[in-house]
């Protein structure tokens, strides 16, 4: 589907479900249109700001959507595809997985059996929930990040969650007229460098922090 589709039949998902009027399709289709944006932003390196105000949506059609059990697979798919999408919020992604237990939780009483997933999810909680914790205390050094690259440990404080959208539209908006080609990360992490700097943070992007590591 292309981007402009999916954008018209959220904002009529989004105008159904403002009505008034207890419409849980309309929350479906809000929670099943935020998904495909995010994922198509994701694919297209493009708009990738917008995605945490995506799963922000979601997470309240989902809130509402998890107390009905003919609904529960649909939520828990939708959460499911929507935590492969959500980065640099370690704060949001930590409630988004919550939720998620949640719904996983319900359908493994129903079924009457505990869904492989539950185990991932739980493992993730847990990991956030402590580097959270020691960024939050300022313990920045004592963050173990299992990604496969080193990432700078202030992208788990909370200052970075609350600024990194805005940056990361600057940086976008000045890089509107060069091709998402070999390159462009170099010059994305520049200009997400210089708007983190006039926020007041000091990020070292990937290559800084991978001194060896070739990107293209």
């Amino acid at each position: 589907m292309e981007e402009s589709e999916i954008r018209k039949e959220l904002e009529a998902a989004r105008r159904a479900a403002a009505s008034g009027e207890k419409n849980l399709s309309a929350r479906e289709d809000i929670m099943c249109g935020d998904v495909l944006l995010a994922e198509h932003n994701l694919s297209e390196n493009r708009n990738q700001w917008e995605i945490a105000g995506l799963a922000r949506e979601l997470m309240e059609q989902a809130s509402v959507l998890e107390g009905y059990d003919h609904l529960l697979d649909r939520t828990h798919e939708a959460l499911s595809r929507m935590s492969e999408c959500l980065y640099d919020h370690p704060r949001l992604k930590l409630k988004l997985l919550k939720l998620w237990l949640l719904v996983v939780d319900r359908i493994s009483a129903m079924q009457d059996h505990e869904l492989s997933v539950y185990d991932d999810i739980l493992h993730e909680i847990n990991v956030l929930r402590r580097n959270i914790d020691y960024a939050d205390a300022g313990k920045l050094d004592l963050i173990e990040d299992d990604r496969r690259l080193k990432h700078d440990p202030v992208e788990w404080t909370a200052r970075w969650e609350e600024v990194i959208d805005e940056a990361d539209r600057k940086a976008e908006e000045n890089l509107e007229e060069m091709p998402r080609g070999m390159g462009f990360c170099h010059a994305f992490w520049h200009e997400r460098a210089a708007a983190l700097a006039s926020l007041g943070i000091e990020w070292r992007s990937p290559s800084r922090m991978n001194p060896g590591v070739l990107f293209d």
